[in-house]
């Protein structure tokens, strides 16, 4: 087995702050990382740290990314969830950075125990059901059965369920100091995003000899306790949501496409699903038709989760918007997106990335339900989300039901809060978004004010997470600061962004608009890149997708894009298109979608168009109703 055997026991020297990370690991076994460009090395750990039994043991996995340059320090990065893999995260984030932060920093990733190949905790099957499940508070007996029967069937899919009284929070932080202990101890910057925040909190608190710098970004307050956290995201994330159907109304395309209202349609959907869970004709891979469910599971997840970035309440609403013409295909295929549900089978799905599992055992463990039986701390929970249900009447499902999970779990946490984090000598920045649902605004503001030498960059507009989002505020602030050691010019600093991408319309609402070969071909490009399961497509696989009103597409990667092939497909009630596509997308020198398709049903053509994003130019060719086809003639 390739790795190094540690004991907090047995620590190597200091080593000197100035020393690479590839020197540093010049003693440890290294191998190729397998999700990733990366090294990687083992390390093994006590399995309980607090336990002195050297025979059971655990190993974790670090992938270790060595500057181009000369290193200018070293960065532990600790990823959000909890439940996120770092290692299976590694080239997406890095890649999401400016290419100057790989160059000149050396960048330390891990798999938290609970997460990754090795000994990852995934119940997915379970999970599913648990996420979509309809809930209510009117039915707390449900609601109470709905935990209960997660908790049971999570549990029995885990293997290795001997990790679960163990994998607290502070024991990542032990088994990453232990890391940092067998590379000869230097001082590093420790970055944490969302949970990582809270992990990084408690690191440099708990070793103060360690920390060169501390970068929360998302940041949770440990003050704050289960309740305490969850109400807080919970009132934030409803107030953005309001704010988010509000930005709806000011897009006039958004409000034309939502004539009532995005508040109004929302809460008719909801009462609708509340009511019973809605029937959809959902369209399958192979060309069938399914009939599927819409519950308030689905419709509250996909609004919680569009709050997470700009780009993501655009899409809900675009979702929303299909809902209130008929078309409920796009809510459902949204939520089997952001719940990993495959939606072929409805069946939850591992993700090499994220650990659902982890995510309660952490999550569990680091934060207590009160006192009292599992049952009588879950009821004190429903009692206290009826009391704050009219502050929060679209997105309660969010403040109770993982709590309800965490009380019947069968490792509890403290209720005992720890201090604010006071900071040290080190600097430590503070990042958030002013829109963020998770970790609200409020959490960062509150850490800052309690922690010496920080500094804090805010992002008006900005969602969960700010750095590395390629916006210059807050990065050049960020790396000033790890390359040069440059502190902030300003205690606190202000950032801005949209907090609403564009609103991209539906395409042929009216029935004129098919009459329009240019506008058609138009909107089959449109219709196919806000293809919802088309952004959870991995890129290198071929796959086939149902289209919303019946038929399929099917893309397949090429060396120098996608290519598609439309059979049937049916993104309006009243068309059908069959044909190809190829998207040529080869970086600065070809961006082109050529569609050659054929189409049927309330119009007829055969049309060949060509959009080159590049020069922004279109062509149009083919036969169009009997008649050739041809652009618009703009103009008086």
């Amino acid at each position: 087995m390739r790795h190094a055997v540690l004991f907090l026991g047995l620590l190597a020297s200091p080593a000197s702050a100035e020393m690479s990370l590839r020197d540093a690991v010049s003693g440890l076994d290294l191998f190729p990382c397998d999700l990733s460009n990366l090294t990687c090395t083992s390390l093994t750990v006590p399995l309980d740290h607090r336990a002195n039994d050297p025979d059971k043991t655990l190993e974790i996995t670090f992938a270790l990314s060595f500057a181009s340059n000369e290193s200018r320090g070293i960065l532990f990065y600790f990823v959000g969830g909890p439940g996120g893999s770092g290692l299976a995260s590694t080239d997406s984030y890095l890649a999401a950075f400016d290419p100057s932060l790989a160059e000149n920093i050396d960048i330390v990733f891990v798999d938290q125990r609970g997460t990754g190949a090795v000994h990852g905790l995934a119940c997915p099957t379970a999970q599913a059901r648990f996420d979509i499940a309809p809930v209510s508070l009117d039915d707390p007996e449900g609601v109470l059965a709905t935990a209960g029967r997660f908790v049971t069937d999570c549990t029995a899919e885990l293997d290795p369920d001997q990790l679960l009284p163990v994998v607290d929070t502070d024991q990542a932080i032990r088994d990453s100091e232990a890391f940092r202990q067998a590379i000869g101890a230097p001082k590093v910057w420790l970055y944490g995003e969302s949970y990582g925040t809270q992990l990084v909190q408690a690191y440099a608190t708990q070793f103060p000899q360690a920390v060169r710098g501390v970068i929360l970004d998302g940041v949770v307050d440990l003050t704050l306790d289960a309740e305490g956290f969850y109400r807080r995201y919970t009132l934030a994330a409803e107030a953005l949501l309001s704010e988010t159907f509000a930005l709806c109304a000011a897009q006039p395309a958004c409000a034309a496409d939502i004539p009532g209202g995005a508040a109004t349609a929302y809460d008719d959907l909801a009462r609708r699903a509340a009511t019973a869970p809605i029937p959809v004709p959902y369209p399958l891979a192979d060309g069938t038709i399914a009939t599927r469910h819409l519950t308030t599971g689905f419709l509250e997840a996909n609004a919680f989760f569009a709050l997470y970035s700009p780009e993501g309440r655009a899409e809900f609403l675009r979702a929303l918007a299909a809902a209130g013409r008929g078309n409920l295909v796009p809510m459902l295929q949204l939520g089997y997106l952001n719940m990993y549900i495959d939606p072929e089978t409805e069946i939850g799905l591992q993700d090499p990335g994220w650990f659902g599992a982890a995510y309660y055992a952490i999550t569990c463990s680091d934060y207590g339900s009160g006192e009292g039986t599992p049952e009588e701390r879950a009821r004190r929970i429903l009692d206290e989300a009826r009391a704050l249900k009219p502050q929060a009447p679209r997105l309660l499902r969010a403040y109770y039901l993982e709590r309800v999970a965490c009380a019947l779990w069968p490792h509890q946490g403290p209720d005992r809060r720890p201090a604010p984090y006071a900071g040290g000598d080190w600097p430590t920045l503070v990042l958030n978004g002013d829109r963020d649902p998770i970790t609200p605004v409020s959490m960062a503001r509150s850490v800052l004010d309690a922690a010496r030498n920080a500094y804090g960059v805010f992002m008006a507009g900005g969602s969960h997470v700010i750095w590395g989002r390629g916006h210059a505020c807050p990065d050049r602030i960020v790396e000033a600061l790890l390359y040069d050691g440059t502190l902030p010019v300003a205690r606190e600093q202000r950032c801005e962004q949209d907090p609403m991408a564009e609103y991209k319309p539906l395409t042929l609402t009216e029935p004129a608009q098919m009459s329009d070969a240019f506008a058609v071909a138009r909107a089959v490009e449109t219709e196919l890149f806000s293809l919802i399961p088309l952004f959870g497509w991995d890129g290198q696989h071929p796959t086939t997708f149902g289209c919303p009103f019946g038929g399929t597409v099917s893309a397949t990667p090429n060396d120098r894009g996608t290519d598609y092939q439309f059979s049937d497909c049916r993104f309006w009630s009243g068309l059908a298109v069959e044909g190809s596509g190829t998207d040529d997308t080869l970086p600065e020198t070809e961006d082109v979608l050529l569609l050659e398709i054929a189409v049927t049903g309330a119009q007829q053509g055969q049309l060949t168009y060509r959009h080159d994003r590049f020069a922004q130019a279109y062509s149009l060719s083919g036969l169009w109703n009997g008649q050739p086809a041809a652009l618009p003639h703009d103009g008086p």
